[in-house]
């Protein structure tokens, strides 16, 4: 008796309706991932991670009067021209436009700074700081590190960054604080995660790793001069994202089973 194949081209000695043993042989395939690639992809949630830190020790600082709004402007009006001018070949916009983009965005911070200051002189301290930690956290789940997931949703990231922001910036005393610290929150979360997802794409990994490493020394820099309470955090952070979570993913990725078969949408294979 011939052997059954699955096949529409060829007569067989089959009812139509018969199928053999193969028909329902399938092939389970998973992805080989290294521990050095799963630690690599995780440095874009550190980055991010240091990213809302940063703010909330600069917060500190303004807070606590250790801190001049003239240099956090400075410091983020270096960072950003020098991010542009990094960037600039990725623009589709002209150089105008982009001008009038930041004129736009400093007038509308500096017309929003007093209401921003008095925004919830009726709410507890306690309840902003809570407020802007679970607001923080929700930004940092929602953002868009590169994977193709239904939660990954930058518009609501954003948003969630911007009114953590003003939380916090509530509880300052000037205009000029308000205004200092809205001005890095829009760098830090408007323009740093477009900075960030350039440099993975054209720098490199080695180039992008050594970014990393800038990025978390000012962070904990930052949180040794103005919020030393926060220390433990940011390593805690740095341990569970970039030692312990790899490491699961890479013990765990043996375990998962990708299964093929004739339900699936017919493909042409190169060969």
């Amino acid at each position: 008796m011939t052997e059954w194949s699955r096949v529409l081209w060829k007569k067989q000695p089959y009812p139509d309706n018969y199928v053999g043993d193969s028909f329902l042989r399938v092939s389970k395939k998973r992805r080989e991932v290294t521990y050095g690639q799963a630690f690599y992809s995780a440095t874009a949630v550190t980055q991010e991670i240091c990213s809302c830190l940063i703010l909330v020790a600069v917060f500190c600082g303004l807070s606590e009067g250790h801190m001049k709004a003239a240099g956090v402007l400075t410091f983020t009006a270096v960072l950003g021209v020098t991010g542009y001018f990094i960037t600039r070949s990725q623009l589709r916009s002209s150089a105008r436009d982009d001008i009038k983009l930041v004129c736009f965005y400093v007038a509308l911070i500096s017309c929003a700074s007093p209401v921003v200051k008095s925004l919830t002189g009726s709410v507890a301290t306690d309840t902003i700081n809570a407020c802007t930690t679970a607001l923080l956290l929700l930004r940092i789940v929602h953002q868009d590190y590169g994977a193709l997931v239904a939660i990954v949703n930058p518009t609501v990231s954003h948003n969630l960054g911007v009114f953590a922001s003003v939380c916090l910036a509530s509880r300052l005393g000037s205009d000029r604080d308000v205004f200092a610290l809205m001005t890095l929150a829009v760098a830090l979360f408007a323009l740093f995660p477009g900075f960030r997802k350039y440099c993975r794409t054209k720098l490199g990994t080695t180039l992008d790793l050594f970014f990393t490493i800038v990025v978390v020394t000012v962070t904990a820099a930052g949180l040794w001069l103005y919020a030393i309470h926060l220390m433990p955090l940011l390593a805690f952070a740095l341990v569970t994202c970039n030692g312990i979570i790899p490491a699961l993913f890479v013990a765990l990725q043996r375990h998962k089973q990708n299964i093929y078969g004739p339900w699936d949408e017919a493909q042409i294979e190169d060969k």
